[in-house]
């Protein structure tokens, strides 16, 4: 697939945000701020209220409207991920199964945890993980040389890390959270059509799904095969 490149000036630029909860208000409200000429796009299966009048609201599903409407041909820069699940992974899953493959979320061992800093498991399959083992500022600009918070020397930045991790037989596909804003984190496009084209090349193999900015990261386990329909949790 020939991948689109992130071209659009930046008083153009169409910015969908997924989810319209604390995280994803703050976002549009940033947004809105830097990019005024831009068009915001905000999903959220609730209704929303006191959005500014051109701010386009959708009531569905984050993970089913992305699905079905990001399309390599979609009018989108930039998506911001606001929803309690880890987008990218969630429609990988999601794009595989619409492809007719046996999709299967893969237990993450406890042995291999140790790979991961401050590791929480939120389920067999997915791990979230930071640096961080105290609260950062929201506004944290994610400066290259010290800490915001602490102001020490930063660790190496954990996509790089996790892109570089050996752990089990899993193969890792990162996707970098992208700083479009301070505290705002998101994808270019072509971020996701890269994991999807990548992921297809990897069948009948333990994948390692992740999503990472400097200091904090969301994994999943994943493995797919051709000839099915089905997902199993």
């Amino acid at each position: 697939m020939a991948l689109k490149q992130h071209t659009t000036a930046a008083d153009q630029e169409t910015c969908w945000v997924i989810g319209g909860g604390q995280f994803g208000r703050r976002a549009v409200d940033l947004l809105k701020k830097d990019t005024p000429g831009g068009k915001i796009v905000v999903v959220d299966r609730l209704p929303l209220q006191n959005l500014p009048d051109d701010i386009e609201m959708i009531r569905a599903d984050g993970i089913e409207w992305l699905t079905e409407h990001f399309t390599p041909n979609a009018a989108v820069d930039k998506i911001i991920p606001a929803l309690p699940v880890h987008l990218a992974a969630d429609w990988l899953r999601n794009k595989l199964i619409d492809e007719h493959r046996i999709v299967r979320a893969t237990e993450i061992p406890d042995e291999q945890l140790h790979h991961f800093p401050h590791p929480i498991r939120i389920s067999p399959s997915r791990v979230v993980m930071s640096h961080a083992d105290f609260i950062c500022p929201p506004n944290c600009a994610e400066p290259d040389a010290l800490c915001t918070y602490t102001g020490k020397k930063r660790p190496p930045a954990l996509y790089f890390l996790l892109e570089a991790m050996v752990a089990g037989n899993f193969t890792p596909l990162i996707i970098r959270s992208r700083q479009f804003h301070s505290g705002v984190g998101g994808f270019f496009p072509e971020d996701l059509w890269h994991l999807l084209e990548t992921a297809r090349s990897l069948s009948e193999t333990p994948l390692l799904i992740g999503t990472a900015c400097k200091c904090h990261g969301v994994v999943d386990g994943l493995w797919h095969e051709t000839g099915g329909n089905s997902f199993v949790v």
